[in-house]
């Protein structure tokens, strides 16, 4: 009578899942040409494959779960001694009608290969998160481990992770291990919890872990901002709408290798009772080498409103200043980035996002300055809870720099899509 029921659940996710990735599959093949089918047809297999045997911990429900009763921290016993096991995988194909001949995209990133499959991130990390409803003394931590053709980017100069693999062994794909820290909750006033290690830096809105974010691609913006950071950071919840952080770090994007070159980072964050708005600032200053004066001064304002219960809007500012940047020369950059999401239903949401990115002495992406423009349109379809589908068209275009196409242009068009899912 098992293997009966099993074969009845097994069914009806096919038919739930499979059928509308089909669906999904014969359009963008008749929207991009016979020439990409096999490609899309291998991206559509991969999602069913992972999004099918899901393994999700907490309160989000997975194939194993259903079938099991128990989740992934059940089933090893973490859960009985306050640890938390969970993970993500990200896999996508970004069209770009151009046909490069370097087959890169150019400045966009992280879907950064043209008519390419890539697995963008396979992410795992183990935790034991405060309790900070207990108010009593309490240490904690998360280490952090991530694969994939993201990985490069969100490395850490110094004795890390930069060498875990050969350049030559997987092409364009690496190991990355973002995060890696202690946590202490001390009950002091309404508690302070502090980092010491290695862990996410606070500046800016897109998220590193791909599953946060509402697009394939990422803002000019995130690609220029410090992914990690290493070093303290204090945070205090100030009251029920205000927080602040204040930390001292190794620079962005590095653990070791400057390490007497500290920086101050530090923000806060201010919200209605009510989430439906708020502000953050962050910023990170300091120098960036013990070996030549090399002072940057980054950082990031976010504003977010709820225009109604369904209908949410962004505006992020950041700008960059830093000694030295070029031989001799020191460099500015800044950006606005506009976003806006409209919740259809709690399966399929829509989003826009506008931004302008200006590299005043080209020491971000290219050697001649200019103003960087992106638009992207996409759609957020989850199935399930554990499984998220992400179209995007994104257009870009450049005053000044030709970036695209292997230095031919100064405009692009890419369409992208990928699957996020939670183990």
């Amino acid at each position: 009578m098992r293997s009966i029921k099993v074969r009845k659940l097994l069914a009806a996710k096919r038919d739930k899942v499979i059928k509308p990735l089909k669906e999904i599959h014969n359009l963008m093949s008749e929207l991009l040409g016979e020439g990409t089918r096999r490609k899309l047809g291998l991206f559509v297999l991969c999602v069913f494959f992972y999004g099918y045997f899901p393994v999700t911990s907490g309160q989000e429900p997975s194939a194993l779960k259903e079938l099991t009763g128990k989740d992934l921290n059940q089933l090893t016993g973490l859960s009985a001694y306050n640890f938390n096991v969970d993970g993500w995988s990200t896999l996508g194909y970004t069209y770009n009608p151009s046909h490069p001949g370097d087959r890169s995209n150019g400045p966009v990133q992280f879907n950064n290969r043209a008519n390419e499959f890539q697995l963008y991130q396979l992410g795992l990390f183990l935790e034991k998160p405060l309790q900070r409803s207990m108010r009593n003394w309490q240490i904690g931590g998360r280490f952090e481990f991530m694969f994939g053709t993201d990985t490069p980017n969100y490395q850490a100069t110094g004795n890390w992770d930069n060498n875990l693999i050969s350049e030559n062994s997987l092409r364009f794909y690496d190991i990355a291990l973002p995060q890696a820290y202690v946590e202490i909750y001390a009950p002091f006033g309404n508690g302070i919890s502090t980092k010491i290690g290695h862990f996410y830096s606070i500046i800016g809105y897109e998220s590193v872990p791909s599953p946060p974010n509402f697009f394939v691609s990422h803002s000019y913006s995130m690609k220029s901002s410090p992914f990690t950071m290493s070093g303290v950071l204090t945070n205090y919840q100030v009251n029920d709408t205000l927080s602040m952080q204040v930390g001292a770090v190794t620079g962005p994007d590095n653990l070791d290798q400057h390490a007497g070159a500290w920086s101050f980072t530090g923000g806060f964050s201010l919200e209605n009772k009510a989430h439906s708005r708020g502000f953050t600032f962050a910023i990170v200053d300091g120098n960036i080498d013990d070996t030549f004066p090399s002072h940057l001064t980054y950082y990031s304002s976010v504003l977010h409103q709820d225009l109604t219960s369904n209908l949410h809007y962004v505006l992020e500012h950041d700008l960059g200043h830093q000694q030295n940047a070029l031989v001799g020369q020191h460099a500015e950059w800044y950006a606005l980035v506009n976003y806006l999401t409209y919740d259809i239903n709690p399966e399929w949401g829509t989003g826009l996002r506008a931004e302008w990115f200006h590299d005043d002495d080209g020491s971000r992406f290219s050697v001649v300055p200019g103003s960087y423009y992106d638009i992207s349109a996409a759609v957020n379809w989850k199935p399930c809870a554990w499984l998220k589908i992400r179209p995007e068209l994104r257009y870009d275009w450049a005053d000044g720099p030709r970036p695209f196409d292997d230095g031919a242009r100064n405009k692009q068009l890419l369409l992208a899509i990928d699957a996020v899912l939670r183990f």
